[in-house]
Parts: C-alpha cells; structure tokens; sequence
C-alpha cells in the first residue's frame, strides 16, 4: 500500500480497489484470502478486486489507481524501494494457517522417469544452483554485478530486490518443506477448490524430489 494510505489492516481493505496479479487462483491471493476469513473478512466479495499481468498492477497503483495490490515479490520489492510499505507478508500469514515456517513457494518441476534416469545430471544442477544462492545470499558485489540482470534502476531497487530475495531462499530440510506444504496445499484445495486442484483433496506423494542417500 502506499505509505500514507490509511489501510492498517486486511479488514481496513473492505470496500476498496485490491489489485491482484496471477489471477483468481494465484496461490498467495488464496492463501490471504484465507487468513483474511478466519479475521473474519471475505477481501473477494467485500473489495473491488482487480486481476491483471504484475507489471501493469504495480504501474496503476503506484499511479493512484488502485489501493492496495497483490504481487509478485520483485514487483513488491521494487515498489518497497519507492517508498510503499509492505501491509503483510506470507511469512505473516503462513504460521497462522498451520505452516511452522517460511516454505519454498517456486521449485522445479521434472518428470520423475527423466529424474531416475539422470540422477547424476540433476545432482550436479542441484549443486550448482544451491553454490549459486550461497553465492546470493552472501555476497553484496555479486548483487552489484548483476545489476544489469535484474532490471534494477537505482541502488535502492537492487537493495531491495536483493534483501527480499534473501529472505525467501529456502534452508530447511525437505521433509519440513513436505510437511508444510501439505498443510498448505489443503487450505488452497478448500478454497481454491476443483479449478486450483482438480480432483486431488491432498498432496500427492512424490511431488517433493528426494535425493538418494548419499548425493
């Protein structure tokens, strides 16, 4: 929200102009949206809600246009880094829906016959991209030269792209991640419903990779 708006709260959104990107499914609208219910405000039917593509959303609410907006981190990020303040985050809303802590929202996806198949090639892509968020995660001149790459148009974007960024790179175990996700993935599947999930109530089995022992 912009910093001098007067929104404090999920429920001080009620009756306003909420822009959402990802559309009506997009996880993290659901999962706010479930929050939301249990402080006992329906964002969907009380809110002017507004679906569109990141990029135009952040454009029409840093333009006034809208009141509050749903987006993807980097957008978020870069909206932080002009001076709008941050309502909630998921690290807010997940431990109140059942999760014991930040989970992986973005992974990979393989087929598992392809994965059995080249345990070693998908070892050594594993390694690479767990050294390359090391890499992230401690190193400020690395952030600074690839400041081309991220589109970042002054310091205080990169800073923020490269805090936020930070803060979501996973560490926990993939069990924990597991656990989580399957408490999650119900609360998507009760309000998302058939349209997010098809006919799958839980998480199937196999959808984590599990590295065999030793790799």
């Amino acid at each position: 929200v912009p910093a001098s708006s007067p929104i404090k709260s999920l429920a001080d959104i009620k009756g306003r102009k909420l822009a959402v990107a990802g559309g009506p499914i997009d996880k993290s609208w659901l999962l706010l949206q479930a929050q939301a219910k249990k402080d006992g405000v329906d964002l969907k039917s009380e809110s002017t809600i507004v679906y569109g593509a990141p990029p135009l959303l952040a454009a029409m609410i840093a333009d006034g246009e809208m009141d509050a907006t749903i987006n993807y981190w980097n957008f978020c990020a870069a909206l932080e880094a002009k001076g709008f303040r941050r309502l909630v985050g998921m690290e807010d809303i997940l431990p109140k829906l059942g999760a014991k802590d930040r989970i992986a929202m973005v992974g990979y996806v393989f087929d598992e016959n392809w994965g059995r198949a080249n345990r070693e090639r998908l070892a050594r892509f594993l390694t690479t991209t767990n050294k390359a968020k090391e890499i992230l995660a401690t190193s400020d001149a690395d952030w600074e030269t690839i400041t081309p790459l991220t589109g970042a148009s002054d310091p205080a974007t990169l800073h923020a792209y490269r805090n936020r960024y930070r803060e979501g790179i996973p560490h926990r175990p993939i069990a924990d991640e597991q656990a989580d996700a399957r408490v999650l993935y119900r609360v998507l599947a009760e309000i998302g419903g058939r349209d997010l999930v098809g006919p799958a109530p839980e998480l199937e089995p196999g959808t984590f990779y599990q590295p065999p022992p030793g790799e």
